[in-house]
């Protein structure tokens, strides 16, 4: 088992810690964030108050804006499983204004395919929501950036090239 901290060791052009991993609890606990929280965290949406439902109904029209406006089918359950998509873990780099989610995989020895596999499965699992906090970054003029963490073969041909997170992202 390892652990994880609330940032990195790394510092950036400020002198400031780099990463901040902000759903990491203590050194052996996390919360998986969701998209709403992902979204606050970025300023690209704001969560009223409980009880409004504005939340809800912002949140679905930016979803179907998003969905329509790439051709991709969609009905109201699928929004309802777009929005309670939770990665394993999140990487925030608020100077450059990258977001990395973080998806960890226990190792298979089932067959000898199955990392790749495990990839192939979490990129269809998020591509679609990496896809929608894209798309409304370039909307709102953010500057933010989604992308998930490199696959393990990436991950050990660029490990010895460096050990910067920002290179971890695709």
């Amino acid at each position: 088992m390892f652990s994880i901290r609330k940032s990195s060791t790394e510092l950036n052009n400020a002198s400031e810690l780099r990463w901040q991993f902000p759903s990491a609890l203590s050194s052996e606990a996390h919360a998986e964030w969701g998209l709403y929280k992902i979204l606050e965290h970025m300023g690209l949406h704001e969560i009223l108050p409980s009880g409004s439902g504005r939340n809800r109904a912002k949140l679905w029209k930016d979803i179907e804006e998003y969905h329509i406006a790439y051709d991709i089918d969609f009905d109201d359950a699928d929004i309802d499983t777009f929005i309670a998509r939770r990665p394993d873990g999140l990487a925030f780099d608020k100077e450059e204004k990258l977001c990395v989610f973080l998806e960890y995989t226990r190792a298979m020895d089932t067959t000898e395919d199955w990392a790749e596999r495990k990839e192939q499965e979490k990129n269809d699992r998020y591509s679609t929501l990496l896809g929608f906090i894209n798309h409304l970054s370039h909307r709102e003029k953010s500057g933010w950036k989604a992308s998930q963490q490199i696959s393990p073969q990436e991950y050990e041909a660029r490990y010895t090239q460096t050990s910067s997170l920002r290179d971890w992202s695709r």
